[in-house]
């Protein structure tokens, strides 16, 4: 009879190396998927000028209107050139209102000088008289001056009310133009992203599938941490892009029901390891049994020998564990659940395990029997 494949036993240095490479092993996956969705991400979006020019060209020419126009050049320029206009107006009325401001500075300076002339000077002096004409003839040009900006600042203040109007005229066409060109570009944005999107999972899928494929029939492969690796950075990597292309409307539809599907796959998984055991996992719930003395069934305590009267569970069977005074076990049987525990081996006549393969003498094989729950 052939032995059962040794099976390694890896001390905990080693196990903490295999978790580390395996760790940095998935960061380097998910970095080069990020290099890949950052290639793909290079695709031109369209651009808001041109599309709505594109529009309005093909609208133009067409004569035919399906609905709002986009925005017309000619309106944005006569827009614009009427945003100028007031510019220039303001700054002229600016301009003239600090002339008005120092002509009445220069008018209050020349009263003040006559003031002073009335009073102090003679009127017999005829270089006074002479002064103060001349002062009288400055005084009323400034005047003269300052009402003549007046009216100008008036008259421009008229043409700015005109030219505001029409540009606010302008502006509300605009702004309904530019509505529906905003709503036209989003959408081919989004189309656009969308379509990224696509590209994006279409790329990553077939990594992604390859590792679902390796996880689930490749479990007891020793690369199984490479599989795991793989299926992790690329699972990160398409919920990133989900995230981010995907509406937010969709995307919590789309997660929810990717954690159900999750979900039920685990419960699945887990009724099914309890429902139908595989060998390798009764082997080792019977060998955990046996080295605490348990019924590998019902978990009652096998009381044999110096076992008899004593109780115990597995995390005090330490405490109570008696030295035995026979290094032979007999026939048993759990008085629970009548599970065989101990049997004659049919090779060699000696007690040996029921629940395990080989029988500790001769090392003969029975086959174990997996119960469906």
């Amino acid at each position: 009879m052939e032995n059962k494949k040794r099976i390694a036993i890896l001390p905990w240095g080693t196990r903490l190396a295999i978790n580390g490479f395996t760790l940095v092993l998935c960061l380097l996956i998910f970095w080069l998927l990020g290099f890949i969705i950052r290639d793909l991400q290079t695709l031109p979006a369209p651009d808001y000028v041109q599309v709505t020019e594109l529009y309005y060209k093909n609208y133009a020419s067409s004569g035919k209107k399906t609905g709002v126009s986009f925005v017309d050049p000619e309106l944005r320029e006569k827009s614009k050139v009427l945003g100028q206009q007031i510019t220039e107006i303001c700054q002229s009325i600016s301009r003239k209102e600090q002339q008005q401001i120092i002509l009445r500075e220069g008018s209050n300076d020349i009263e003040q000088t006559l003031d002073r002339l009335n009073k102090s000077l003679i009127e017999s002096d005829e270089k006074a008289k002479e002064l103060a004409s001349t002062a009288w003839q400055q005084l009323l040009e400034r005047r003269q001056q300052i009402m003549t900006l007046g009216n100008e600042i008036v008259e421009a203040n008229t043409e700015s009310e005109k030219l505001q109007a029409q540009k606010r005229e302008i502006d509300s066409q605009l702004y309904e133009y530019n509505q529906a060109a905003d709503a036209h570009y989003h959408k081919l944005y989004n189309q656009h992203r969308l379509l990224v999107a696509f590209y994006l999972i279409a790329v990553l899928s077939p990594f992604f599938l390859v590792s679902l494929f390796l996880l689930t029939r490749c479990r007891r492969s020793p690369y199984f941490p490479i599989y795991s690796a793989l299926g992790l950075a690329t699972f990160l990597r398409i919920g990133y892009v989900m995230f981010e292309y995907f509406p937010a409307e969709y995307f919590k539809y789309i997660l929810i029901g990717f954690l159900i599907a999750a979900t039920l796959l685990l419960l699945i998984y887990a009724i099914r390891s309890v429902a139908r055991p595989t060998l390798e996992r009764i082997m080792k719930q019977n060998r955990e049994s046996y080295e605490r003395f348990l019924c590998t069934n019902c978990e009652f305590p096998i009381r044999t020998g110096p076992r008899t009267f004593l109780y115990w569970t597995r995390r005090t069977i330490h405490k109570v564990l008696p030295k035995p005074d026979s290094t032979e076990e007999e026939v048993y049987r759990c008085p629970y659940c009548g599970t065989s525990l101990y049997e004659t081996c049919s090779a060699c006549g000696k007690v040996r395990h029921s629940q395990l393969e080989f029988c500790r003498h001769c090392g003969a094989q029975k086959e174990i029997e997996t119960e469906k729950i």
